[in-house]
């Protein structure tokens, strides 16, 4: 069995602390998006809230494999993977916002913001995915 490698920590706590920003923000300011025309006002009010619930999850999940001292690698590969398939989805689904409605330039700009920090999350985790498999 392998130790989680450090690179792997410090990558999940990255990907932990923009989730713990983003995840309340969706759950109880939704409306505040919608304000500044970040995001598109949506027929269904409880999108923007079920997005910050799962970011949230995410994050309370990543802080729960750096807390465990006693877990190994074999353990968590599995929701590591998962966990940054995540984002390769939103990734995907992200700049669809644009498409979907009237963007405005706040609108634009958050989404490039988004797409920054969801790419730099990304190539980090593949980066110590790699590291953690040698």
């Amino acid at each position: 069995m392998t130790e989680i490698k450090k690179i792997t920590k410090i990558s999940l706590l990255a990907y932990g602390i923009v989730n713990i920003i983003y995840g309340p923000l969706g759950i109880f300011f939704p409306d505040f998006g919608i304000i500044l025309g970040i995001t598109t006002p949506t027929t269904n009010p409880y999108v923007l809230r079920f997005m910050g619930a799962t970011l949230l999850g995410i994050s309370i999940f990543a802080f729960i494999i750096l807390i465990k001292k006693d877990w190994e690698w074999e353990k968590i590969k599995f929701a590591y993977e998962f966990l940054y398939y995540l984002l390769i989805a939103n990734i995907i689904l992200e700049p669809t916002k644009l498409a979907f409605g009237t963007p405005t330039s706040l609108m634009i700009s958050q989404t490039i913001m988004d797409m920054i920090i969801m790419v730099a999350l990304l190539v980090l985790g593949v980066y110590s995915y790699i590291k953690q498999r040698d």
